[in-house]
């Protein structure tokens, strides 16, 4: 268990590192206005992907650990050759979507027409973007962590740091069009690393003759891909209300704010990840999970609120360091901070409730969450400007956690919380209070 969580932590960490330095590479040649059409672009692409090819990519994690448990390779094979055909239709269809409309999803939907050129130059990594991730949650579900830490994290952003690194001084004034490029290059390599990772064991399970359970794959996957779509969709819509609504300025502003607080993230994603197969795995066994889940929802948050804090007092040195109007960003690091520790401590309750096959009491979460970024996202914005888009983050947070813990009362009957998780958010709210918000 440790070593899978270090090795995942391992792979997030210097990934997020390595995204760091790439975004101050960035950073170093755009303006803030330069880099919202670039961004705001890639986060639209990256919702449409994300929501459009992800059906089966939560179940082929689950089911690969399940069927690898109970040999049942047949399913193995069947799962995998249904989500990979999946991705991979899904994907170019919506590539050639983007290729062909791109100017008027600009205009129409973007407003902007300099938001086009790049969404057409990233609906090239669509289908590797998605093909990576399926192939990733397969690895993941065979136990194969070390790998996933190297093949799917660390090795694609160095490469994308040397594509940033070379092309940034040599084409100035197209630095935005070198950022996208390396993103391409970034998901092209993540696909075929991950084929080279997997290759022995893929082939393998690939070459089983195939077993279907459609339905079962359906009922699980349906309420799991809901959950995954809306969280993908509240996670990038407040930065596309932003970019649309105030500018590929504000843009710019609003996404280096998520930028400075992605090591807190990566920390996150890096337990649940491996707690999913843990927490699956132990609950076929019948063991009693609760313990696990509470003390894992205080370590998440704790470390969160540690690491957070550091990454809060570096923010505004690091911003004033660049300029070029990212400095606006400072006043928002507080909040985003806070935001991330009230999600963060329901996190294992949701992956307690994922593995229990409650699926649909995620997508309700979910949906609630969509909701409030979109309407929230909207209104707030509207009145608060770039800043009403964090505080729409820290209302679909905490609406989010409150009913984790809602669902998880009544599906265990037993406290979600304790004294030390408590404790915990507490501490949260005192440290962004103190430090800004």
């Amino acid at each position: 268990m440790l070593r899978s969580i270090l090795y995942l932590f391992s792979g997030n960490s210097i990934s997020a590192l390595l995204n760091l330095l790439a975004s101050f590479l960035i950073l170093k040649y755009l303006t803030a206005s330069q880099y919202g059409s670039y961004a705001v672009a890639v986060d639209f692409v990256n919702m449409l992907t994300l929501i459009g090819g992800s059906f089966f990519v939560n179940a082929l994690q689950r089911y690969s650990a399940l069927y690898t448990a109970s040999r049942d390779r047949g399913k193995l094979a069947g799962l995998l050759k249904l989500s990979l055909g999946y991705g991979l239709v899904v994907s170019t269809l919506v590539a050639l979507g983007l290729l062909i409309f791109g100017e008027a999803v600009a205009v129409n939907i973007l407003r902007g027409e300099e938001y086009a050129l790049y969404l057409r130059l990233y609906a090239l990594a669509v289908p590797f973007i998605t093909l990576a991730s399926y192939l990733a949650s397969y690895m993941k579900g065979k136990g194969m962590f070390g790998r996933v830490g190297m093949f799917d994290l660390t090795l694609p952003t160095v490469l994308r740091v040397g594509v940033l690194g070379a092309g940034l001084p040599t084409f100035r004034g197209h630095g935005s069009v070198v950022a996208t490029v390396s993103l391409v290059v970034k998901f092209l390599s993540n696909f075929l690393l991950n084929v080279l990772a997997s290759w022995k064991s893929l082939v393998s399970d690939l070459m089983a003759e195939a077993e279907y359970a459609f339905g079962e794959w359906i009922r699980y996957s349906i309420f799991i891909w809901g959950r995954y779509a809306l969280s993908v969709l509240s996670s990038n819509a407040k930065n596309v209300l932003v970019g649309a609504l105030q500018g590929a300025a504000q843009g710019g502003v609003f996404k280096v704010a998520f930028l400075l607080l992605s090591p807190v993230y990566m920390l996150e994603t890096s337990i649940v990840s491996v707690l999913f197969t843990r927490i699956t795995g132990d609950i076929a066994k019948g063991r009693d999970v609760i313990p696990e889940v509470r003390r894992f929802a205080f370590y998440i948050s704790s470390l969160e609120l540690a690491l957070g804090t550091l990454m809060v007092l570096l923010g505004p040195p690091i911003l004033r360091f660049f300029g070029k109007g990212y400095e606006a960003a400072s006043s928002l690091l507080a909040t985003v901070l806070l935001a991330y520790v009230v999600n963060s401590a329901s996190s294992t309750h949701k992956v307690f409730l994922l593995s229990k096959g409650r699926s649909d009491r995620i997508f309700i979460i979910h949906a609630v969450k969509a909701t409030i970024a979109l309407l929230g996202g909207y209104l707030l914005i509207r009145l608060f400007g770039t800043k009403g888009g964090v505080f729409a983050f820290l209302a679909e947070a905490t609406a989010g956690t409150l009913l984790a813990y809602y669902f998880f009362g009544r599906f265990t009957r037993r406290a979600p919380l304790d004294l030390k998780i408590i404790l915990s958010l507490a501490a949260a709210v005192a440290t962004a209070v103190f430090i800004g918000l």
